[in-house]
């Protein structure tokens, strides 16, 4: 079941904080994932398109409705799929083999479905690159940077006095500032009686996909205006991760040890 948060203001302080980040900050200037505008999966015109834009954030955008285009024409998207984790997304390790392309097509079903097996979700950070591209008006990435910083926002600005809000299952990734400063061990930190009790602190991996996607388009509008699309936002808050969140993480975070724990 979807979070319908505009309805019932959840998040709601997430949200004011987001609005404030995006006041300050410019993706076209920000945002800098590239890729190769002249790889082959283009035609010439296609290549023209993309060479046109001014900075990866607006030829990122161009690259989704190309590659949207291309799957509605072509029966066969193995080797669009393949080239979006691969060449795009610089996930080497997730090879064209018949387990992947099943998983793939496995995936593709449980969007449908709106619920995911814990095995799709175990790559979810792969498998989302597709549906984004695929259908970029109701999908996004989940991403583990973008997860990392939602989740920080989370715990900062709704969860200081206790869980109100769950965070969302964290999928793995290559970043090295997310790798040393584990999100999930923050947050078992910071609920730490909440842990011990054993009280659920995430969504569950099956809606947890649904659920980031239905928040990111509910709540893009309000941030970037009526006519945004649901990876403006998604891009926020991949680009916020290594600056902005770091920072504030390593203003914020503290943890104190008892004098006494190794006393005998």
């Amino acid at each position: 079941m979807y979070w319908d948060v505009g309805s019932n203001q959840k998040m709601k302080n997430v949200i004011e904080k987001l609005k404030e980040y995006s006041n300050q900050i410019d993706l076209k200037k920000r945002f800098d994932y590239n890729f190769d505008v002249s790889d082959e999966i283009f035609n010439s015109s296609e290549s023209k398109q993309l060479s046109a834009e001014d900075n990866p954030f607006e030829q990122n955008i161009k690259l989704k409705w190309i590659l949207k285009e291309k799957y509605a024409s072509n029966s066969d998207s193995i080797s669009i799929d393949f080239w979006i984790i691969n060449n795009w997304g610089g996930i080497r390790g997730f090879k064209p083999t018949e387990r992947n392309i099943e998983k793939i097509q496995k995936f593709k079903k449980q969007l449908d479905k709106r619920r995911l097996s814990l095995d799709s979700f175990s790559t979810i950070s792969s498998l989302s690159k597709l549906s984004s591209f695929a259908d970029p008006d109701n999908f996004v990435i989940y991403d583990s940077r973008v997860i990392y910083t939602l989740n920080w926002l989370i715990l900062t600005c709704e969860n200081q006095e206790g869980l109100k809000e769950k965070y969302f299952p964290m999928p793995s990734g290559r970043n090295r500032i997310i790798s040393d400063f584990d999100m999930n061990t923050i947050v078992n930190i910071s609920h730490i009686s909440e842990y011990a009790d054993k009280v659920e602190l995430y969504v569950s991996q099956q809606k947890a996909y649904f659920e980031f996607c239905n928040f990111i388009k509910e709540n893009t509008k309000e941030i970037y205006g009526e006519k945004s699309k649901p990876y403006e936002l998604e891009m926020l808050l991949f680009t916020l991760a290594d600056r902005e969140i770091f920072e504030e993480l390593k203003g914020k975070t503290k943890i104190t040890i008892a004098n006494n724990v190794y006393k005998k």
